[in-house]
């Protein structure tokens, strides 16, 4: 019997037959083959290794492909006595790697990918041995399926199987470099509550292919798969791991490690137990801890029928810990004796600890497998790793950080909000003491390739961005006053005319009047989320573009000068999301996605105040003379609301909201004297409000109000909402009654607007749907219908006049002008 075996066959197929009870309806399904025939057969690959089947488990429809690609390897390996090729399979992401020791091969078969499972690992065969038995299963599929001897596959069999067949395995090739396997150690940190250690064999492996000469890099598993023994230290007390794959150990670790710390900070739990390369191991952390405490189990994944759990108990009168285990089989009363038996459980942990043992043994086992083959510094699953552990070092640094900061002197910036406070418009008579209201239409327009983003209604004129042009219209008459060509970028209205920022960080700033370039500038780009900015223009301040640049800064842009004035760092770990701004007088707001929250000078960049929070603020804070809300958490997670003084960063109260886990939709909305905030619930948005003052819960509605995506709104004591089914729902801010609901009628799915935000102006709640309609908001009263028109409201504009401006997706735009109304004078 050889030492290596393969056999390609077709796989056993049922006669597909023809009932009339399966016969479908008129017009359904296509006509099902007739009785007897059957399908193209799939194939099975079997390889045999000292008579074991050690591809049992695994399914392979392109066996012959398999094969194929097989005999390429094992041709490329004959000319040298030391070599490596990995044959990938087709329908799964299973590998099967050869490599050649002299006279000698070894084979080893496994899964790669996020869960990698070893079927067989350096099982020893006859290198010649080998090459024969894929030649005969090359002879024997081309003899078992003559009709497809002119296929490609076939074709390209019969070729590689004569240049297999005709050469010469030397036999008598030298073996001694399969010995060459010296032992590498990884040992334990004594300091550390949690080590790992690790003693295994390790060759310098063979690089696949010629990547050292090319400058190619791979992915190679099968150079990381050693196999040693592995011990574990925790607490003092040493846990035998028996037999194992190490990096295989470390890859689960760090990712349990990675997950347990990401649910900590979204407020959930965590559990998981799963075999980590011959090891179990299990991790379980809770939701409600403001330290994290996590349970680590661990042990040899396969037992010999005697194992035990072992738990450390805390001590519950001030004793010292007990140690208990149930053992099916007898007493234990030692955690040695325990340990050697089967599995254990430590409770009690920090979860910091952990993350610490699986960034310390990942790393120690890193520089250990590069010392032993310098070559592996280039493998790509390895990079991968050190990526990870880069960025799980990153996340456990940013959870840790202690940089609160509360500002102690606010008075400077206090003072100055409140001397710019937005004082009331000038405005005539409210739209809302009318009993009706009429829109006539004043002009259209088309824009093709119109981009709603960079579509701005500026004084007297409308600016409208495209694809390939920038145009400015007159607001009245629609009269177009200048054009421009412009690349398609991010636009931003500043006082000194309309900022493009272009995709390669190029700043170009257009008048108003002419459309002509004023002003260039140039940043790094932004390439991995959104850009985020906003304006200072307030007088007192300079006039600055607050933009993101690159993947973790802020930048000022001045815009007298187009000079850089301070650039902040908003991101230094591994986190770089999207970026949430929001300023008010002299300070900007910054919520980065992680655990802080950080008001920063908008004329120096220096960080005034922080705080932090165990979960992640995610969006950008609500701020009202006095108050600053932010919420924490809220993306399907734990969720708190935060009152924060806006000017000091001390913290007026905390409500956590409580209904876990939450997915908050939208920033918080100040009411009168409640402070409401729409979460997801499974049919619908439900409504929590608190008071505003000491954060005491005033109402949690028990049934959806409106679905989700709703715009609310708040009004005074009211929040409304504009729903995507085509409603409007009036809700009390204080008891979260319902006090009205209006329903437009039923719309498709294709012509709910882009954007549904109510617009209140003039004391009139401008409402897009399908047509624009105008609301009373305290009573929910309908003044007007603006329509119909051509035009969906995916944008809508209102200027001081109450003159309506639309704009639809498609490029259709029109304007419409309030008529004369009657007033009493007295």
């Amino acid at each position: 019997m050889r030492s290596f075996e393969i056999f390609v066959e077709p796989e056993p197929q049922r006669t597909m037959t023809w009932t009339p009870e399966a016969a479908p309806s008129a017009g359904g399904l296509p006509s099902p083959p007739r009785s007897g025939t059957r399908a193209r057969p799939n194939e099975v690959l079997d390889l045999f290794i000292h008579g074991a089947n050690v591809t049992a488990r695994v399914a392979e429809r392109h066996a012959s492909c398999v094969l194929r690609d097989l005999a390429s390897a094992l041709t490329e390996l004959i000319p040298s006595s030391r070599g490596k090729r990995i044959v990938r399979f087709y329908d799964d992401a299973w590998e099967l790697c050869v490599e050649r020791v002299g006279s000698s091969a070894t084979l080893s078969v496994y899964r790669a990918g996020s869960e990698p499972t070893v079927l067989v690992y350096d099982r020893p065969v006859v290198f010649s041995e080998m090459c024969a038995s894929v030649v005969d299963a090359i002879d024997a599929t081309l003899a078992r399926s003559p009709d497809d001897a002119r296929g490609p596959v076939a074709r390209e069999l019969a070729e590689i199987r004569g240049a297999l067949a005709g050469s010469t395995v030397d036999r008598d090739a030298d073996d001694d470099d399969a010995t060459d396997a010296p032992l590498v150690l990884v040992d334990l940190e004594r300091d550390a509550p949690i080590s790992f250690a690790a003693e295994f064999a390790m060759r310098a492996g063979a690089a696949e292919g010629t990547a050292a000469e090319t400058g190619v890099e791979r992915a190679d598993l099968h150079a990381l798969l050693v196999r040693g023994r592995m011990r574990a230290e925790v607490r003092g007390r040493s846990v035998e791991l028996g037999e194992a794959y190490p990096f295989l150990f470390a890859e689960r670790l760090l990712d349990l490690s990675r997950r347990a710390l990401d649910a900590w900070e979204r407020g959930q739990p965590f559990f998981t137990r799963m075999d980590a390369g011959g090891v179990m191991l299990g991790l379980r952390s809770n939701a409600d801890e403001e330290l994290p405490r996590a349970a680590l189990t661990l042990g040899p994944s396969r037992g010999d029928g005697h194992r035990s759990a072992l738990s450390l108990v805390p001590p519950s009168d001030g004793g010292s810990s007990l140690l208990r285990a149930d053992a099916r089989r007898g007493g234990i009363s030692t955690a040695e004796s325990a340990t050697r038996r089967g599995t254990a459980t430590f409770p009690e942990l920090s979860l910091f600890d952990v993350v610490e043992s699986a960034l310390a043994f990942g790393r120690a086992l890193v520089r250990a497998i590069v010392r032993r083959d310098r070559a592996q510094g280039t493998n790509l699953r390895l990079a991968a790793f050190r990526r990870d552990l880069r960025a799980t070092g990153d996340a456990l640094r940013e959870v840790r950080r202690q940089d609160s900061r509360i500002n102690p002197a606010p008075e400077s910036y206090r003072a100055f909000a409140e001397s710019r406070r937005a004082r009331p418009a000038e405005e005539g008579a409210p739209l809302s003491s009318a009993a009706r209201l009429r829109y006539t239409q004043r002009w259209q327009a088309l824009v093709p390739g119109i981009d709603l983003r960079a579509t701005f209604l500026c004084g007297d004129r409308l600016i409208i961005g495209s694809a390939a042009e920038t145009f400015c219209l007159e607001r009245t008459t629609g009269e177009l006053l200048w054009r421009k060509s412009t690349p398609r970028a991010a636009s931003v209205v500043t006082p000194a005319g309309v900022a493009r920022i272009g995709s390669d960080g190029a700043i170009a700033l257009h008048d108003f009047a002419t459309g002509d370039v004023t002003l260039r500038a140039w940043i790094a780009p932004r390439v991995s989320g959104p850009s985020a900015g906003a304006v200072v223009s307030s007088a007192g301040l300079p006039r600055l573009l607050i933009v993101t640049e690159g993947e973790r800064h802020l930048v000022a842009i001045d815009l007298t000068s187009g000079e850089a004035r301070w650039r902040y760092l908003w991101s230094s770990g591994c986190r770089s999301g999207a970026l949430r701004l929001k300023r008010a007088g002299k300070l900007l707001y910054v919520a980065s996605g992680d655990s802080a929250l950080t008001a920063v000078d908008v004329q120096t960049g220096a960080v005034v105040w922080r705080m932090r929070d165990r979960l992640r603020f995610v969006a950008a804070p609500t701020v009202d003379h006095e108050a600053l809300f932010a919420i924490a958490g809220g993306s399907s997670s734990a969720a708190a609301l935060h009152a924060v003084d806006p000017f000091s960063g001390e913290s007026a109260w905390t409500a956590r909201l409580l209904s876990t886990p939450n997915s908050v939709e939208g920033p918080p909305l100040l009411a009168a004297s409640s402070v409401c905030v729409a979460v997801r619930a499974r049919r619908g948005l439900r409504l929590a409000g608190f008071h505003r003052e000491t954060g005491e819960q005033l109402f949690e509605t028990e049934t959806p109000v409106a679905p989700v995506g709703t715009s609310w709104l708040a009004v005074d004591d009211l929040l409304v909402g504009n729903t995507p089914t085509g409603e409007l729902v009036g809700v009390d801010a204080s008891t979260g009654a319902i006090r009205y609901r209006h329903t437009f009628g039923r719309t498709v799915e294709s012509d709910v607007p882009r954007r549904l935000e109510p617009v209140l102006r003039s004391g009139a709640l401008f409402v897009p749907h399908v047509d624009v309609h105008v609301f009373r908001p305290s009573d929910g009263a309908h003044l007007a219908q603006i329509g119909p028109c051509d035009a969906i409201p995916d944008l809508l504009r209102v200027d001081e006049r109450c003159d309506v401006y639309v704009a639809e997706e498609s490029g259709h735009m029109a304007a419409f002008g309030v008529g004369p109304r009657l007033s009493l004078v007295k």
